[in-house]
């Protein structure tokens, strides 16, 4: 595989196909299928020789189609002499084709062509390591091992950035103005994307005559294009979640924090670890173990020197609040006499070469054979195994080496579906089974509780089944820094529940590196401290005691936001809204404030944001403060006027952290130290700067079930009333299925009265790690 060569659109054939009619190209008859959903997503198909099917497992859910080509706001345009255009009901074209250059076709390929405007930026693509806005782009979707396949220099440095990457989600998002469309190519072949404005010439000069083109394509495969109109980009997202599916709501201990290295490898060291974390007075929740924990690793085995009484340790480890976390590679030891290789043999569920026998690759067991997750009969032999691991007390996994690595051997000559399928066909759908098959099988060892998955390679829809992290990065402030970039590009494109390994994987990191990357990221999605092998400890006590405050304090805030996450995920699942996502999600660009290059702030949900000091030795940075109401700046305690840019300094023990005026924030009410979830206590802390009313819903449950979804949950409605220096807040239980819940209310000490139902509050003990440097009152209704 090429990854920098692409079909070049003058090698196409370029027809003028119809809507829902057929054509012909020199390679056959082929049928244009154009149907929408009535609410402005719609659904470009073309079948024919060679594309008679598509070999997506995305399980994309389109609405039910509608005869015409009219949404709510927009209409799909053909003309006579070949042009296609996507326009609102009052005429305004918002993407066009030139005439007769809509569709294309070269051999196997296909290619949908469009105009590209010299206003446009582009955003979405999945996982890609080029940064936040991908004008001048040309890029292939390709499941790669990173470190396996690129110079190091690529890899640690980005000089240039790793392209492709391990995740393949051929999706773009168009924005011009504040209007956002989508397009989503639904073909898990080798596919491609280009916004450049100009074709070059071995980066040296450009063609004569060459005109910008967004180009979205596939070397193999049959043709699937969706087409999303936002027009904001929070309607835009929550489109495409809805089109891909929203990510079901994890455990809460998910939303923890966790502990992993390459080198745990026992039961002692998970008992160590256990016993550290308690001694700094830091909450945990994942305990994970790399490859070392296997018997010669192999996968679902333990070494037996390191764990002589599986069931026991991990049960141990659970009373106390741990979760044991084991790696799973997808290579099975092609050894007779190993139980898993033997079963998975007997299932016929091993991908084959094209002489017929088992495909055998070179990965950390040695010669090593492959599950075919294309075949059903193969992901459910591997959900029996997952379960019968799962059985010894394991209630989540980490899904590696599954893009597919196959180390040095090439990968072409592994073929799905008994041999019948080749390699591109399911290669980037690799990890998308991978994670299916395992989901199922943690639900078949427990089918009442919500399993937990992290995966490093996915697909169009991999966040229906497991989580995201970023991959093997390395400790510096390149990989702090584009990680922001990464983390919202995989939020857009469907992918939330994601994050890097915090600190870096790779090479030495540093107590400033590793300061400012707790600070930067202690609210992403997922937060894990992962190093290599060989490396400096990295567990938060390794760096002295000004690097172990700072840290644990960033882990205690995350605990004590980990309510507002968890609301984040609920919010997610019923609507599909982002969790991490670039200022111009909630806020629209203007003159004086332009967001959409705007790579270094982010927001989590709609009332945090924050804006990290992520380049060595900063002495400096730019906020940028959007939108017109005021922030409550929680590193100096006070409110801020928005709709500006300020200068702010760095600080040894705090970080730039914004509220937005109106918030109520859900926060946990646990002793710093504790990382329990209970999630009926809550404290609400009140963000309201003057004479105005705010509200917000906040839903509880067990946060570990799959209760909830039968009734066993509860949502409270609060709404606050400012007035002066009193505020009146109203709570209305509007569904009890986990009982009424018990609330305390945090205020300013501006608030000096408050009642609740009408009822006057008092004063009592705050619960929970101080949340920024502002002096604050804890309210509470009186015992009677």
């Amino acid at each position: 595989m090429h990854f920098h060569k692409y079909p070049y659109p003058a090698n196409f054939e370029f027809t003028a196909p119809a809507p829902n009619a057929s054509f012909r190209t020199q390679k056959g008859s082929y049928r244009l299928h154009v149907e929408g959903d009535g609410a402005d997503v719609y659904h470009i198909q073309v079948t024919g020789k060679g594309w008679e099917t598509s070999d997506s497992l995305a399980g994309l859910r389109f609405g039910k189609a509608r005869k015409g080509l009219e949404g709510d706001q927009t209409r799909l345009v053909f003309t006579k002499n070949g042009g296609f255009s996507l326009e609102t009901k009052d005429g305004a074209v918002l993407l066009a084709s030139a005439p007769g250059r809509f569709f294309g076709q070269c051999g196997e390929a296909s290619v949908f062509e469009f105009l590209r405007e010299a206003d446009a930026q582009f955003y979405g693509m999945g996982e890609k390591l080029t940064g936040l806005e991908h004008s001048g782009e040309i890029t292939k979707f390709w499941n790669t091992d990173i470190w396996g396949d690129f110079h190091w220099e690529r890899f640690i440095n980005g000089r240039p950035a790793p392209d492709p990457a391990y995740v393949s989600i051929p999706y773009l998002i168009l924005k011009r103005g504040n209007t956002y469309l989508g397009l989503l190519l639904d073909n898990p072949h080798a596919a491609f994307i280009s916004t450049k404005q100009t074709v070059s010439i071995a980066g040296q000069m450009d063609l004569a005559g060459g005109e910008g083109r967004i180009l979205l394509g596939a070397e193999q495969g049959q043709p699937n294009l969706y087409l999303l109109h936002g027009p904001s980009l929070a309607e835009l997202t929550r489109r495409m979640q809805r089109l891909v599916g929203e990510t079901p709501l994890p455990p809460a201990w998910a939303l923890g924090y966790h502990q992993c290295r390459w080198g745990y490898q026992s039961a002692a060291d998970l008992q160590t670890l256990d016993a550290r974390f308690r001694e700094h007075g830091i909450p945990v929740d994942g305990l994970w173990l790399d490859i070392e924990y296997m018997e010669r690793y192999k996968v679902f085995t333990l070494d037996k020197a390191h764990f002589p009484a599986p069931r026991e340790t991990f049960a141990a480890l659970a009373k106390a609040g741990r979760k044991v976390v084991p790696i799973l590679d997808p290579g099975v030891k092609l050894e007779k006499g190993y139980g898993v290789y033997e079963r998975g043999q007997r299932a016929e569920a091993f991908c084959q070469n094209p002489q017929g026998r088992d495909y055998v690759g070179l990965v950390w067991p040695g010669e090593t054979v492959f599950p075919d997750f294309s075949l059903e009969s193969a992901r459910a032999w591997w959900a029996q195994e997952v379960a019968r691991f799962a059985r010894l007390g394991i209630r989540a996994a980490w899904l590696d080496m599954n893009d597919p690595s196959t180390g040095p051997v090439e990968n072409q000559d592994m073929l799905f579906q008994h041999g019948a399928k080749n390699h591109s066909s399911f290669h980037n759908q690799y990890a998308l089974g991978m994670a299916m098959a395992s989901r199922a099988g943690f639900l078949k060892a427990s089918p009442s509780e919500r399993p937990f998955l992290l995966s490093r390679s996915g697909f169009t829809g991999s966040n229906r089944y497991t989580a995201i992290w970023t991959g093997d990065n390395y400790s510096n402030y390149h990989h702090l820094k584009s990680s922001i970039a990464t983390t919202l590009n995989l939020a857009l494109s469907g992918i939330p529940f994601n994050g890097p390994d915090a600190g870096g994987f790779g090479g030495d990191t540093t107590p400033e590196l590793i300061s400012d990357w707790f600070k930067a990221g202690f609210l992403f999605p997922f937060f894990r401290n992962h190093s290599v092998i060989n490396s400096r400890q990295q567990e938060p006590w390794a760096f002295g005691k000004k690097t172990l405050a700072v840290l644990r304090r960033y882990i205690q805030l995350r605990y004590r936001l980990r309510p507002y996450l968890y609301q984040l995920f609920a919010r997610h699942e019923q609507t599909g809204e982002a969790i991490l996502r670039p200022l111009f999600y909630d806020f629209q660009d203007t003159a004086r404030l332009p967001l959409g290059r705007v790579d270094d702030q982010f927001m989590v949900g709609p009332w945090i944001m924050q804006a990290p000091f992520v380049e060595e030795k900063q002495a400096s940075r730019t906020v940028v403060l959007p939108g017109g109401q005021k922030w409550y700046d929680a590193s100096e305690g006070r409110w801020i006027a928005g709709g500006r840019k300020i200068t702010v300094r760095p600080q040894a023990e705090e970080t730039p952290l914004y509220i937005r005026d109106g918030a109520i924030l859900p926060l946990a009410r646990l002793a710093p130290e504790e990382a329990g979830f209970h999630a009926g206590n809550a404290d609400f802390r009140i963000f309201l700067s003057r004479n105005a009313k705010t509200a917000t819903r906040y839903v509880f449950d067990d946060g570990a079930t799959f209760a909830y979804q039968k009734g066993k949950r509860s949502e409270v409605e609060i709404s606050v009333q400012r007035t002066g220096t009193a505020l009146a807040i109203e709570t209305a239980l509007l569904s009890g299925g986990y009982g009424p819940g018990d609330f305390t209310f945090t205020t300013e000490t501006a608030i000096q009265r408050v009642r609740v139902n009408g009822t006057d509050a008092v004063p009592c003990p705050a619960q929970g790690v101080a949340f920024g440097r502002g002096k604050t009152v804890t309210w509470q209704i009186a015992a009677r």
